[in-house]
């Protein structure tokens, strides 16, 4: 599974990849995965939440869509 958690800012309204964790049980696709996140810098991206996300992530890490799991942080609620 690879977590990505997304801050989510109600007052200045973005979503952004605040962290990525890869939890793949194959150590040599686990690697190739951490490069690809690195590589592309992925933590600090702002996305656009939608249906399509998962894919687009899956797509750039080269992984099922299946094993991306999302949750949200929601950064400015008091």
């Amino acid at each position: 599974m690879i977590e990505v958690l997304l801050d989510h800012s109600y007052e200045d309204d973005y979503f952004m990849i605040s962290d990525v964790t890869v939890n793949i049980k194959d150590s040599q696709e686990k690697e190739r995965v951490k490069e690809l996140v690195e590589k592309h810098n992925l933590v600090g991206w702002l996305v656009d939440v939608d249906r399509g996300l998962s894919k687009r992530l899956a797509n750039l890490l080269q992984v099922d869509a299946e094993l991306i799991d999302f949750d949200t942080n929601d950064i400015d609620i008091m």
